[in-house]
């Protein structure tokens, strides 16, 4: 399964170095499917909102919306209507592309990450703050190798 895992910038750098890290993101479990209404496990709806997910999970617990998209086989976690899942010895070569704001999305989320103060990602996504967020910025695509650029 497609797992979104928000990262801090030393988190990305040590996955990278090291070869291995176990993980806690974000995947497209039935329990997700069914709270935010989408199809099913594959498609651009399913990946927007899990890439969505986990950039305000990141920037909640590392002031930044980081993200490693990876292939690996998961379990479920809390907040389990938000798809949470935890996989074990994830190898970096498992990790298919990464993204990050630009300068003036960073700008924004950092804005945001200062409106919503110390919340849960269930508050957190429901304030208007997060909602302008996610409304006016994107995340933007860099391949796997693209690391050492996005890690300070």
């Amino acid at each position: 399964m497609l797992v979104f895992v928000p990262l801090a910038p030393a988190d990305l750098a040590d996955w990278a170095s090291t070869g291995v890290r176990d993980v806690t993101g974000f995947a497209a479990t039935p329990l997700f499917l069914e709270a935010f209404g989408l199809g099913g496990p594959e498609g651009e709806d399913t990946d927007l909102t899990l890439l969505e997910v986990a950039g305000v999970a990141g920037m909640l617990a590392h002031g930044v919306r980081l993200v490693a998209v990876c292939e690996t086989d998961a379990a479920g976690a809390e907040p389990a209507e938000f798809g949470a899942v935890v996989a074990e010895r994830v190898a970096w070569s498992a990790v298919e592309s990464l993204f990050a704001d630009d300068e003036a999305g960073a700008a924004k989320a950092t804005a945001a990450r200062a409106a919503v103060g110390d919340t849960d990602l269930d508050a957190a996504w429901e304030a208007d703050e997060v909602s302008d967020l996610l409304r006016t910025t994107e995340l933007l695509w860099h391949g796997s190798s693209e690391w050492e650029r996005l890690s300070h």
